[in-house]
C-alpha cells in the first residue's frame, strides 16, 4: 500500500486530465457534426463528411508525427536541463513543418481527387466529400502547426496549453457549425467552413502562449546545427517511422470506410457514427499516453531509472482504469448515445446491432494506446512502426476473405488493435521493463551488497 501511495499519481493526473478534456472536444465535435447532419433529410451529407473527414485525417493525424517527435526530444532535453537544445529542436521541426505545408497546399487538388477515386463511393457522396475537402484544405497550415505546438508543450510538461487552445477553437467550431447549418441553411460546406475558421483562431492562441514561454526559456538556437544537413538525419529517421505508423493507422480507418462504402451508403453513414465513438475512445486513451510520453522522456533525459519504473506502473494502471470506465459507459448508456446520434430509425437499428464493437474496443486497444506513449518518450519509433505494420496488414488481408457485412468488417478492424497491443507488450517487456528497469534494480542490489561488505 505504501508503495502505491509513493507512485507519481499527482504528477500523472496533472499531465493527463488536460489532455483528456482537450481530446474529448475532438470526438465531441465529431459527434455534434454527425448529429447535426444526421438530422437532415438526406444521409448523403453525413456520408460525405464522413468520407471527407477520413481523408483530411491523413493530414491531421498523418502529420501528427511532428507533434510526437517534437514531444519526445523536447521532454528529453527538458529533463537534461538544456534550453538551447529545446529551442534548436523547435526551430528544426518548424522548418520541416513549413516545407510540408507548402507542398500540401501546392498539391491539394490532385491529392483530393486521388483520395476520392480510391474511396470509390457513390457520385452523390463523392461530390459532398469534394466540397468538404476543398474548403478544409485551406486550414492545413493552422492544423499542422497547432498539433505540433501542442506536442512541444507536452514535452515541456505543460498539457494545459493544449486544453485551452483546443477548448477555445472547438467551442467556436461547434457554434459555427450549428449556426451555419441551421441558421444559414448550409450543409457540408457549412461544417467545413466552421472548422477552418476555428482552426486559425486556435493556432493564434497557441502562438501567443509560445511567445510568452519562449522568452522565459533561456538558451540560444544553434544555427550551425540547423544549417548542417546531417543534423536532420536522426530527426528524419524518427519522423519517417512515425509517419509510416500514422498513415497506416489512418489508412486502416480509410479502408474501413471503403469497405463500408462498397456495401451501401447507409452502412457508410452507420460507420460514421461508430467511428465518432471510436475517436472518443482513442482520444480519451491518449491522455495517459501523453502523460507516459512526457514523463518517460523526462526520466530518461535525467537518467532516473527508478522514476521511470514508477511512471510506467502509474500510467499503466490509469490507462487500464480509463479503458474499463469507457466500456462501462458504452454498455450502460448504449440506447441514450444512439438516440442522441440520429433520429432515423433504420440507422438506429443498424448502429445498435454493431454497438458491441465499440463496447469491447477500449479493452482490446488499451495496451496499444498506452505503450505508444511510452515508446515515444523512449524514442523507440521503429518498434511502434512495426506493430502498426503487423496490425494493418492483418486487417487488410483478412478483409479480402470475410463476408461483406458491417459485423465482419468491424471484427477484422478490432483485431488490428489486438495485434498491436500484443506486439508492443512483447517489445516493452524485453526492451524497457527487463533491460532498463530490472537491470537497474540488479545494479542497485549489487551496489548495496558491496557497500555492506565494505562496511
Amino acid at each position: 500500500m505504501n508503495r502505491l501511495r509513493s507512485l507519481p499519481w499527482k504528477q500523472t493526473f496533472h499531465l493527463a486530465w488536460p489532455v483528456a478534456l482537450a481530446n474529448l472536444s475532438f470526438p465531441m465535435l465529431g459527434l455534434v457534426d454527425a448529429s447535426v447532419l444526421g438530422h437532415l433529410d438526406n444521409p448523403i451529407f453525413l456520408a460525405g463528411v464522413a468520407l471527407g473527414s477520413s481523408l483530411i485525417a491523413f493530414v491531421f493525424w498523418g502529420f501528427n508525427f511532428l507533434a510526437m517527435g517534437l514531444s519526445g526530444v523536447t521532454s528529453s532535453a527538458y529533463g537534461a536541463h538544456n534550453p538551447g537544445e529545446i529551442k534548436t529542436h523547435l526551430t528544426q521541426y518548424a522548418i520541416v513543418a513549413s516545407t510540408l505545408i507548402f507542398m500540401l497546399l501546392l498539391l491539394h487538388k490532385p491529392l483530393i481527387e486521388m483520395g476520392l477515386q480510391f474511396m470509390n463511393s457513390s457520385p452523390e457522396v463523392e461530390q459532398q466529400a469534394r466540397i468538404y475537402l476543398q474548403i478544409r484544405a485551406w486550414g492545413i497550415p493552422a492544423m499542422i502547426f497547432n498539433s505540433m505546438l501542442i506536442g512541444f508543450f507536452t514535452g515541456m510538461q505543460n498539457t494545459r496549453i493544449g486544453l485551452y487552445t483546443v477548448s477555445v477553437s472547438q467551442i467556436i467550431n461547434l457554434v459555427l457549425n450549428v449556426v451555419l447549418v441551421f441558421r444559414f441553411n448550409m450543409s457540408t460546406n457549412g461544417i467545413a467552413l466552421g472548422t477552418v475558421i476555428s482552426e486559425y483562431i486556435g493556432v493564434t492562441f497557441i502562438f501567443i502562449a509560445l511567445l510568452k514561454r519562449y522568452k522565459r526559456l533561456g538558451g540560444t538556437i544553434n544555427w550551425q546545427l540547423l544549417l548542417n544537413v546531417g543534423y536532420y538525419k536522426p530527426m528524419l529517421a524518427t519522423s519517417f517511422n512515425l509517419l509510416i505508423r500514422s498513415f497506416l493507422l489512418l489508412f486502416s480507418v480509410t479502408w474501413l470506410n471503403k469497405l463500408s462504402a462498397q456495401i451501401n451508403d447507409q452502412t457508410l453513414a452507420v460507420n460514421a457514427i461508430l467511428l465518432s465513438l471510436f475517436t472518443l475512445i482513442s482520444n480519451t486513451q491518449d491522455a495517459t499516453a501523453s502523460a507516459a510520453e512526457a514523463q518517460t522522456g523526462l526520466a530518461l533525459g535525467a537518467g532516473n531509472r527508478q522514476k521511470l519504473k514508477e511512471i510506467l506502473i502509474t500510467t499503466g494502471m490509469i490507462a487500464l482504469a480509463f479503458s474499463i470506465l469507457l466500456s462501462l459507459i458504452f454498455i450502460l448508456l448504449k440506447d441514450v448515445i444512439i438516440h442522441l446520434m440520429t433520429n432515423q430509425t433504420a440507422l438506429q437499428n443498424l448502429v445498435s446491432h454493431n454497438f458491441i464493437w465499440v463496447q469491447i474496443l477500449p479493452l482490446l486497444a488499451v495496451l496499444a494506446f498506452w505503450l505508444d506513449g511510452v515508446f515515444i518518450g523512449a524514442r523507440l519509433s521503429g518498434d511502434m512502426r512495426n506493430s502498426v505494420i503487423a496490425g494493418f496488414f492483418g486487417f487488410f488481408l483478412i478483409s479480402h476473405f470475410i463476408p461483406q457485412t458491417p459485423e465482419a468488417v468491424w471484427c477484422s478492424f478490432c483485431l488490428t488493435y489486438l495485434v498491436r497491443s500484443t506486439w508492443l507488450l512483447r517489445i516493452f517487456l524485453t526492451k524497457i521493463w527487463k533491460k532498463i528497469v530490472l537491470e537497474h534494480q540488479e545494479e542497485c542490489s549489487l551496489n548495496n551488497s558491496k557497500n555492506i561488505h565494505d562496511a
